[in-house]
């Protein structure tokens, strides 16, 4: 029976969690408070006992967001801080989840004095920390976005303001002569970020009452736990919520459930194409491949009535 949560390490620690790498994971105390950095061996390769958080789901190009006294700084994958803890918290920004942003393009956006900047990762500013600067995305490429009290500005790689990219397109595209040239509006196009509702993180409890939460990851879906730490592997097609202990997945699309544990304990056995998804249509309120009582709706008869299983797989009535 093969498990699809990611592998833990053998270790003395009792808490330990997989990070947004698979080469390292993190021990954490029951509290929540981070402990270590281990290596695939189990490793002792950082000590964190300095730091009252860190988000491991965003370690990127070996720089992970620590917390210390409630500023925050970046470690390297050897527990050196490479940006010192000096910056605040970053608190229902709509351009990421949690209180940090990961690095971009050698590029971190980060609040200081309750104002937005970028740094990079030698911690030398790169957009000045302004009242004005109400949010700045993340790199994409070489541009980002400044969401200001007038409106949207762009920067470049150097934090130098820049054309809006749409506009530079679209002038490269417009082709005027003299006879035909036409009176033109100006118009500025400003790219908003979609918006993230945020949800206070529950409190940290690592018992097994903890549900882990689906959540896609590069077109993949998996699961991560309260703090966004990957808890199931991000392997497939769709992914439910859990329910009662379990949670529908599909693969190859066919269906099948998961335990906590990342364990396939009803397998691939259920075509998508032998359910019919009728707008509105649930089993008792519940959506396909969620248990509620005891069953799962996973498929419809030739007649258009509901097959549901039980928790071992088995069909049973839906009634």
């Amino acid at each position: 029976m093969p498990a699809y949560a990611c592998q833990v390490p053998k270790s003395y620690y009792s808490n330990v969690f997989c990070t947004a790498s698979s080469d390292y994971f993190i021990a954490l105390k029951d509290s929540g408070q981070p402990v270590a950095l281990l290596d695939k061996k189990g490793r002792r390769i950082a000590d964190l006992s300095r730091y009252n958080g860190i988000d491991v789901s965003k370690l990127k190009d070996g720089l992970i967001p620590v917390q210390r006294l409630g500023r925050v700084g970046y470690i390297n994958t050897s527990g050196r801080e490479v940006i010192p803890a000096i910056y605040d918290t970053i608190n229902g920004d709509r351009q990421t989840k949690g209180w940090s942003r990961a690095v971009s393009n050698n590029r971190i956006v980060v609040k200081k004095g309750g104002n937005f900047g970028v740094i990079d990762t030698s911690n030398r500013v790169i957009v000045p920390f302004s009242a004005n600067n109400q949010s700045i995305s993340d790199f994409n490429g070489n541009l980002a976005t400044i969401t200001t009290r007038n409106g949207t500005q762009w920067v470049d790689i150097n934090g130098r303001p820049t054309a809006n990219p749409a506009q530079t397109v679209s002038n490269r595209n417009t082709t005027q002569t003299a006879s035909t040239a036409k009176p033109v509006i100006n118009t500025t196009t400003v790219i908003q970020s979609p918006s993230i509702t945020q949800t206070p993180a529950p409190s940290p409890s690592f018992s097994n009452t903890e549900v882990w939460q689906p959540e896609q990851r590069d077109g993949k879906w998996g699961y991560v736990n309260y703090s966004g730490v990957p808890m199931i592997k991000f392997l497939f097609q769709q992914a439910m919520p859990f329910s009662e202990g379990l949670a529908g997945v599909k693969m190859d699309n066919k269906w099948g459930f998961v335990n906590l544990a990342g364990e396939l304990v009803i397998p691939f056995n259920f075509e998508e194409s032998k359910l019919r998804r009728g707008r509105g249509t649930t089993y008792k309120g519940a959506q396909p491949f969620v248990f509620t009582g005891g069953k799962a709706w996973v498929a419809n008869a030739p007649n258009g009535a509901q097959m549901c299983i039980d928790n071992k797989g088995n069909f049973v009535s839906c009634s």
